[in-house]
């Protein structure tokens, strides 16, 4: 190897050392500040036989201590220690980038979204791409016919910008917005109708659309299955979901049972929403098991992806809609404390560091 190849080798080395140094350091920090909640309002604490199990199995099993703080979280959460936990920041740094690969940041792109999926499920409407706008079967149409063709059906529209997620880059707009000024602000983007959701979300708290988050896998034999499940609820005077102002609660088994508590983002517990009322003991979701098969079914034209987080809902027709697809670091952390460990049998702690 040449001088100047050695040169590159170690200076690349010392570019993913310090990345990793602060990948952990951030998720250290976030888990660190959810187990001081946790602790102090949702009586429940960490104790010292609990730290020692949780810090032993991140060196030993997983390679590193710096795995440790979302173990602690976990193990708070479900009141003890679980082998076969995946720690987020495991996940992110060194599972997702495996097992999904380079294509795992292509779900971001919300305008390629039914290239690939092509289903009605989704509630697109058009696509604004390279300062062009498109119909849904991909058909340059100009702003005159997009806004006659939505005029007689939709009031108001939801853009989401590409490379957005987690509630980001989303706005909701009227048919008097859409112009060309607008969109050339926000650049590429799928324009999508505002969906009535079901009844029984409309009762836990109205004015955004909740959403369950169906996580399926693709296991060593090429099956695809659910490991996991969670519904997200909107707060009190927003229009649409947002994950660091949201309400979680985990769905329990294949019947699509909710769990007797919901979490808001500081990981403080309730029993009931705490801006409705609405208690989640005894609850089921409705259609939950149509929502599993749909999941499978998508997930099957793209096996090129080992792990997805769906986020659907259900309409008032009872139909199920597919709002967004996610595959570079689907939100493990709350159904592995709430429900897992969700991932046994899959081998993932083979790609611990050496």
């Amino acid at each position: 190897m040449t001088i100047k190849g050695v040169i590159r080798n170690v200076g690349k080395k010392a570019l993913n050392s310090a990345h990793s140094y602060f990948y952990d350091a951030d998720h250290k920090k976030e888990a660190m500040k959810a187990v001081h909640v946790i602790q102090e309002y949702n009586s429940q604490k960490l104790t010292h036989r609990s730290k020692k199990i949780a810090d032993e199995y991140s060196i030993e099993v997983l390679g590193s201590k710096n795995y440790s703080p979302w173990l602690y979280v976990y193990t708070l959460v479900k009141g003890n220690f679980q082998e076969g936990w995946i720690p987020d920041n495991f996940f992110g740094k060194l599972v997702c980038p495996r097992i999904n690969k380079e294509l795992r940041a292509m779900t971001g792109f919300k305008s390629f979204t039914n290239v690939v999926l092509r289903t009605e499920a989704l509630p697109d409407i058009a696509y604004y791409i390279d300062g062009i706008f498109y119909n849904r079967e991909l058909s340059v149409i100009s702003i005159y016919k997009l806004r006659e063709q939505v005029s007689t059906s939709q009031r108001e529209m939801f853009v989401k910008k590409d490379r957005s997620g987690r509630g980001t880059g989303v706005s909701k707009i009227t048919v008097e917005e859409l112009t060309e000024d607008k969109f050339q602000r926000i650049g590429n983007c799928v324009i999508q109708s505002s969906i009535k959701q079901h009844e029984f979300f409309e009762e836990i708290i109205p004015g955004s659309v909740a959403t369950v988050r169906i996580t399926t896998i693709k296991d060593k034999s090429g099956r695809i299955d659910l490991r996991a499940a969670y519904l997200r609820l909107g707060r009190k005077d927003t229009s649409w979901v947002q994950s660091d102002n949201s309400v979680r609660v985990a769905i329990i088994n294949d019947s699509g049972d909710m769990d007797s508590f919901g979490y808001t983002q500081d990981w403080r517990r309730w029993l009931s929403h705490p801006d409705s009322g609405f208690s989640f003991e005894n609850r089921r979701i409705p259609k939950f098991k149509e929502a599993i098969g749909a999941c499978i079914e998508l997930h099957n034209k793209v096996p090129h992806f080992t792990i997805i987080g769906w986020d659907i809902t259900v309409g008032d027709n009872e139909e199920i809609k597919i709002m967004e697809w996610n595959s570079d670091h689907c939100d493990i952390k709350f159904s592995e404390a709430s429900t897992g460990p969700c991932f046994l049998g899959l081998d993932w702690e083979k790609y611990r560091e050496n």
